[in-house]
């Protein structure tokens, strides 16, 4: 008689079976992503544009231990405070020198910040298929292609006003005031944010009173937690604006302050009339930006929409059409309507378009689309999103820098002024040449300054300059070269 032996039934691990339910899965999956859409290619091509002026002036910074006054050949620039080229500094100090690729490191590390930001929050709020859906859905527009890696101020802007939001929506949660800690990390936050760009508060306080409102409790604005953890981010602020005009003086500190916010903000300001088409179309060019997440962001508008969701979404829902709205609308308003003046609205349009995805997903929504393709679409999507991202970086940056050479240029004049010497310039306005230059250079007012100084000197003029050269001094011209708008250009010795 023989005995029925049974076999072990093979159980797999969870994280196997069911992946995207894992932490550790979804957290392998993000990292890979933001590796890939942020830190990919950020070296592989010269700074273009105003990247080379942030980078120049975090090199300043850096050669001379002035980490309070931003500095541009010597002169401080108080147009944006020192939030973003102290970030560059930071990441370039192990390396003794600001490079193409440490220049755009602090933002690839703001835009994972986000990333992983929102992966928290929605996943608190939600669960797990919501964060990873979410964070996702975050970067997969054309502003964060280009902004994730590059050396500017955006990109860090928006992890410090996305920061800052998400922990006033996890501060509130509660049905008290919320917790003094969640307060105080988000309006430092904020600080970060005035200290890279001045618009900060703006996009909290329009995010978070009409939230508030919409909710029954604007009265939390006035709770202690409130007040003293804005107190602290106040302090912080004034620090640093406190020691910038003890250095400089008020009114350097003050006129180009006040310039920079009313030529942007302020209607008819720098003389021009107001861009009322610009206006009209402005919001449009914002969803046009976002798609076709922006798509996902209007369906939510839907009155009926805001009816399948639970308590939890439903309050999600409620904090990202209050970040989104108000701040479309007040941006459109200012005379200067540049998208990038908006990116850090852009997270809520994302977080709009997850929950939209979400009830797609789950079957609430009952599209005539099948459910089963929410996560084929998504899926493609950043498939697609991959390869434009790789297209970006091997034909894009390099196209757009072809005809500059600033490099190159930067290498030339180096060869052709001798080691130790000071370039001086007046009226130029090329940082890519000058940073790669990568020497001291000066600006002075005019050329009768020139006279203080013993020669051989050499000066980078304009051809207007150079055709204009008054003679108390003898100048022969060097080399003859053109900037990165192709405008000819002198390198002069001066006797």
């Amino acid at each position: 008689m023989s005995i029925a032996t049974s076999h072990p039934v093979r159980t797999w691990p969870r994280w196997w079976a069911h992946p995207l339910e894992s932490t550790a899965v979804c957290c392998a999956i993000l990292c890979t992503v933001c590796l890939v859409l942020f830190f990919y290619g950020l070296g592989s091509s010269e700074l273009w544009r105003t990247e080379t002026l942030r980078a120049i002036i975090a090199q300043q910074m850096l050669e001379s231990g002035d980490w309070i006054v931003p500095r541009l050949y010597g002169e401080p620039l108080f147009t944006k405070p020192p939030g973003m080229y102290l970030a560059i500094v930071f990441c370039s100090l192990p390396f003794g020198r600001v490079t193409d690729f440490t220049a755009r490191l602090p933002s690839a590390l703001a835009a994972t910040g986000c990333v992983l930001l929102f992966a928290w929050y929605f996943r608190r709020q939600l669960g797990q298929m919501a964060g990873l859906a979410a964070a996702l859905i975050l970067p997969m527009s054309l502003m964060w292609l280009d902004k994730a890696s590059a050396a500017e101020i955006d990109m860090l802007q928006v992890f410090w006003v996305t920061a800052s939001l998400l922990f006033f929506f996890r501060a509130t949660e509660a049905d008290d005031a919320g917790s003094f800690g969640w307060w105080l990390a988000s309006m430092l936050c904020m600080a970060g944010g005035v200290l890279t760009k001045w618009t900060a508060p703006e996009f909290f306080y329009g995010t978070a009173i009409p939230f508030l409102w919409w909710r029954g409790r604007l009265q939390t604005l006035w709770s202690w937690q409130h007040f003293c953890s804005a107190a602290i981010a106040v302090l912080v602020c004034s620090l640093w604006i406190g020691a910038a005009v003890h250095r400089e003086g008020w009114e350097v500190f003050w006129s180009t302050v006040e310039r920079e916010g009313g030529d942007r903000l302020i209607p008819e300001h720098g003389g021009r009339p107001y861009p009322w088409g610009e206006t009209a179309v402005h919001p449009a060019k914002l969803l046009i930006t976002t798609l076709p997440w922006s798509l996902l962001a209007l369906w939510a508008l839907r009155p009926s929409f805001g009816r399948l969701l639970t308590v939890p979404e439903r309050r999600m829902w409620q904090a990202m059409h209050c970040w989104v709205w108000p701040q479309v609308l007040f941006w459109s308003l200012p005379t200067e309507h540049t998208p990038r003046h908006s990116f850090p609205l852009f997270p809520a349009l994302a977080g709009l378009a997850a929950l939209v995805w979400l009830t797609w997903y789950d079957g609430r929504l009952k599209w005539k689309l099948p459910r089963r393709w929410a996560m084929q679409s998504l899926a493609g999507w950043l498939a697609f999103w991959f390869v434009f991202k790789f297209a970006f970086v091997h034909v894009v940056m390099p196209a757009r820098c072809d005809h500059r050479d600033a490099r190159g240029k930067g290498a030339l004049i180096a060869s052709l002024v001798p080691l130790g010497e000071i370039l001086y310039l007046f009226r130029l306005k090329d940082e890519g040449i000058m940073f790669y230059y990568g020497r001291p250079v000066l600006r002075l007012q005019s050329v009768t300054e020139l006279a203080t100084i013993p020669g051989p000197v050499y000066c980078i003029l304009t051809e207007e300059e150079w055709d204009s050269w008054d003679g108390s001094r003898r100048a022969e011209p060097v080399h003859r070269l053109t900037d990165a708008q192709g405008a000819p250009l002198v390198l002069v010795r001066v006797w």
